[in-house]
């Protein structure tokens, strides 16, 4: 057995995938998160929170219709694979004229599906959040309209669905705090229109996403309970337990948190803030239901939301995060483990036909990552051979040394063959001892002698 950094020369294990999302509950799960709008910049110090004592924490992040751009995001996705932080993306429109968030356009739902399935994802699971509080009507274009929700949100489903069974689909967390006005909707009467207009549209969500803050004022102890507290979500599921027949959805909180208090202004204290993180992850979200709670939010400099960002700001310089981050940097978390699948496709080589015994022959392979794991060339990627007749290897380069999901691994090689005739090269490839490929391949070895005497016969 040698090392031979060939190709993977087969359509590799195309149709082992399970087409189907899976319980994120499932595995072991680090149900600690936090949002952002700043993923590029911040990943390091979220990682440093989300995943000390743990991993494979959560965090949400925005993407607005003007930013579908493949390059950025499957950058920042790269980070998120490297820090193992798991991506829950929240879709959005843009903001009109008069400050209100758009309603979708008819073509948005398709846009949103070429879009999110170009990207590679850090994990099998694609979370995706559809749109946001939109029983607000600034949320949805100046009124909240729960039918005209219901029809996006199953059209979203549908053409996600279509794309990829991968994706996690979660429908708009709501404002729970809010009565019917003319600027807003009841939850429990938003969430009637929606299935009276779109029956059975409880039943096509993989999850359900909560606002779970602690209202009034975003003050109260975490031990209160009830629609206006950190427990929403239960609430929330009793309002819809009749529409999903009897499912238990996994529970994400996507936003949550205590209003600090600036000055004489209302709100907590910032030691009062660590306690109330400390109990709610202890003694409220150790519900086996949630799998995800991402407090709003890790950086907010500027004073709309600032009493709420665990990151200080230019002011508060003395320090650089407020005492709850960390509080929460120092709960005990589990080591998560999400479902992600090790795939590779597209493979090139030039190997020719025919190579030249006791000579230096070289080759080019190319493949490229499909999965969700970073191969590292100099460590956890092997390419295994057995030939008959041998072959010895000179030389092996890699054009890189670490290869991430959607990039493309290029193999630079040089080997001799000490026989002359065919060669059947059994071929494995594998990645952290995971079998990626096993394939059998077949070239002829030659003389120089035995390939110009063959020129001269066919000459004459």
């Amino acid at each position: 057995m040698k090392y031979f950094c060939l190709w993977l020369i087969i359509f590799l294990i195309g149709g082992q995938s399970v087409l189907a999302v899976n319980d994120p509950g499932a595995n072991p799960n680090n149900k600690v998160g936090v949002g952002t709008l700043s993923p590029n910049s911040e990943v390091e110090e979220i990682d440093s929170m989300v995943n000390a004592n743990g991993d494979w924490g959560w965090v949400v992040i925005l993407v607005k219709k003007s930013e579908m751009n493949l390059d950025r995001w499957q950058g920042v996705f790269h980070l998120l694979t490297k820090h193992h932080l798991i991506p829950i993306v929240r879709i959005a429109t843009e903001f009109d004229q008069q400050g209100f968030w758009q309603r979708p356009a008819d073509e948005d739902a398709k846009a949103w599906a070429n879009f999110l399935s170009s990207l590679y994802w850090p994990t099998k699971n694609r979370y995706v959040l559809v749109y946001n509080e939109v029983n607000r009507a600034e949320e949805w274009g100046g009124k909240a309209d729960a039918a005209d929700y219901a029809k996006e949100l199953e059209k979203t489903i549908n053409v996600l669905k279509e794309k990829s069974a991968d994706f996690f689909i979660l429908p708009s967390p709501l404002d729970l705090s809010l009565n019917t006005h003319n600027g807003s909707l009841d939850a429990s009467i938003f969430y009637k229109t929606m299935e009276s207009t779109t029956p059975q549209i409880f039943t096509r969500i993989d999850g359900w996403s909560s606002h779970s803050y602690p209202n009034p004022n975003f003050t109260s102890s975490p031990f209160r309970s009830g629609r206006l507290s950190i427990k929403g979500y239960e609430w929330e599921l009793s309002q819809i337990e009749s529409y999903i027949k009897g499912r238990n959805l996994p529970v994400f909180i996507t936003e949550t948190g205590w209003k600090r208090k600036i000055q004489n202004g209302e709100g907590v204290n910032e030691d009062l803030i660590r306690q109330y993180y400390k109990i709610a992850f202890e003694k409220v979200w150790n519900d086996k239901r949630v799998v995800a709670v991402t407090p709003f939010i890790f950086n907010y400099p500027e004073s709309l939301y600032y009493p709420f960002s665990f990151k200080t700001n230019e002011e508060d310089s003395a320090k650089e995060y407020f005492d709850y981050f960390f509080a929460i940097r120092d709960l005990p978390k589990v080591k998560g483990e999400p479902q992600r699948e090790d795939l590779a496709a597209d493979i090139q080589t030039d190997l020719p036909g025919i190579i030249i015994k006791d000579s230096t022959n070289n080759t080019v392979v190319t493949f490229k990552n499909t999965g969700n794991y970073i191969w590292k060339t100099d460590d956890s990627l092997r390419v295994n051979i057995d030939a008959q007749p041998d072959i010895q290897i000179e030389e092996i380069k890699w054009e890189k040394g670490e290869i991430y999901p959607g990039e493309t691994a290029v193999g630079k090689l040089k080997f001799e063959s000490n026989s002359k005739g065919p060669l059947s090269l059994a071929i494995s490839i594998k990645n952290n001892d995971q079998l990626l490929a096993q394939e059998t391949v077949t070239t002829t070895s030659e003389t120089y002698f035995s390939l110009i005497a063959r020129g001269i016969k066919n000459l004459f």
